[in-house]
């Protein structure tokens, strides 16, 4: 994201003042100090511009800056730091370290506004639930935010005072966050039906009264199941989805509640184009019902969230995630043949091969789009340190490893970070020693 002009003003006012500290032989020692924790709190495009400050500075000052950036770099990336930014060139959107996909500045903007607490509260939460049920293009739905799709799913809790929650034993899958779905209903007495391998609509013959849970678990897309019992809801609960139809292979929460499901539930994040959260979409007397409820306040979102969330599904333009897979394979084949030609040329670069593997949206399931990827080996380092190294760096860089190469996959990574890719690639330490000296501090 881009830093505001304050920021960038308050940086250069900084940065300039150090350079002229330094014009004096005798302050080199505190001004060298001073340069490494800038460049340990500066993100790393402000960091770049510190070579046009530091010509205000005398010559030897300048040359003991340079003498040690390399070291003051290396070293500060070692840090630990709050926030460290990923590129993802993993093959994976949703992977445990993460997606590497930013927020729009349109939502980001929005949130900040809200989260910064100086704004006037005029009927604040009020405005945010009329936003929200004019979310969907379905009639007499709307869209409730909570803190996480756990939360999300423990708020159906509501729906257990007056009918019996059932599960199918094929649709008890994992959540992203490793709880199992069954669990996720503590305290709430779940009924189970059918067997583990195939869900047939007559597992639920003889089913009254009843709230039942469906679940995408990757492999298998949920679709409406013919119940004949009285007084029955469904409820999709989808790891992977979007709110509107924007990509034909993933599931969408609009799409399911024009085919009969009653409420679905989905995270927010990178598909959606907002922030973490849980999202509740559906009938809106059943979303009413769980908002109503005393519960509902321990797991809804904070304002800052919901705004965002409402700010991703109404942006004028797609968000980030979409602009990566409508990218062309055209595209990355040509930016993987731009940057294997310059790595092939460093030194450090034992080999470079160009394959065509298809990118997931999560690891062993359904959703798969075309890629390109470079399979390199090291000189000094095996693939295991190099990847290590990676992902301890500023930013980190998520790969992944095939036998004795090292991955790096196109299509979740910003064309705009390949430069940045290829210098992390190229810079690595070339022995294996100094790579487990990085693992040290």
């Amino acid at each position: 994201m881009r830093l505001p002009p304050w920021a960038i003003e308050a940086i250069r006012n900084g940065v300039a003042d150090v350079a002229r500290k330094a014009s004096d032989t005798e302050t080199i020692t505190r001004v060298k100090a001073q340069a490494a924790e800038l460049l340990r709190d500066l993100p790393e495009n402000a960091s770049r511009g510190i070579d046009a400050l530091v010509k205000t500075a005398s010559e030897t000052a300048r040359g003991a800056i340079d003498q040690g950036r390399e070291s003051m770099l290396r070293w500060t990336e070692r840090q630990t730091d709050l926030a460290v930014r990923c590129l993802n060139a993993g093959g994976v959107l949703l992977s445990r370290h993460g997606s590497g996909i930013s927020l729009s500045d349109h939502v980001l903007q929005l949130g900040c506004e809200v989260l910064r607490g100086d704004c006037v509260d005029n009927d604040l939460e009020q405005q945010l639930d009329r936003s929200l049920t004019r979310l969907l293009d379905v009639d007499g739905h709307a869209v409730a935010v909570a803190t996480s799709l756990d939360a999300a799913i423990a708020s159906l809790s509501v729906l257990a005072k007056e009918r019996k929650l059932v599960m199918h034993r094929s649709q008890a899958i994992r959540l992203p966050s490793g709880t199992p779905l069954p669990d996720a209903f503590a305290g709430l007495t779940l009924t189970e039906c059918g067997g583990v391998q195939t869900l047939e609509p007559s597992d639920f013959d003889g089913i009254d009264h009843a709230c039942v849970i469906l679940a995408d678990d990757g492999m298998h897309p949920v679709t409406p199941i013919p119940i004949n019992g009285r007084d029955v809801i469904s409820v999709a609960v989808l790891p992977v989805a979007t709110i509107h139809q924007s990509h034909e292979s993933i599931p969408s929460a609009e799409s399911l509640l024009r085919s009969g499901i009653d409420l679905v539930v989905l995270p927010g994040g990178p598909l959606t184009g907002g922030t973490t959260a849980g999202i509740i979409a559906g009938k809106k007397s059943l979303i009413e019902s769980i908002q109503q409820d005393s519960r509902w306040n321990t797991h809804a979102a904070a304002a800052g969230i919901v705004a965002m969330t409402v700010a991703a599904m109404t942006a004028p333009s797609p968000n980030p995630l979409s602009v990566l897979i409508d990218t062309g394979e055209d595209n990355l084949r040509s930016r993987a043949e731009r940057m294997a030609t310059r790595l092939t040329a460093d030194e450090s670069i034992a080999s470079c091969q160009i394959t065509d593997r298809p990118a997931r949206l999560v690891a062993d399931a359904r959703w798969q789009f075309p890629s390109r990827q470079l399979n390199l080996r090291h000189q000094t380092l095996s693939a295991e340190h190099w990847a290590n190294q990676l992902i301890k760096q500023n930013p980190a860089v998520l790969t992944t490893i095939d036998g004795d190469n090292l991955v790096v996959d196109f299509r979740w990574l910003p064309a705009g970070e390949d430069a940045t890719l290829a210098d992390a690639l190229g810079s690595s330490e070339t022995t294996e020693t100094a790579a487990a000296g990085t693992d040290d501090h």
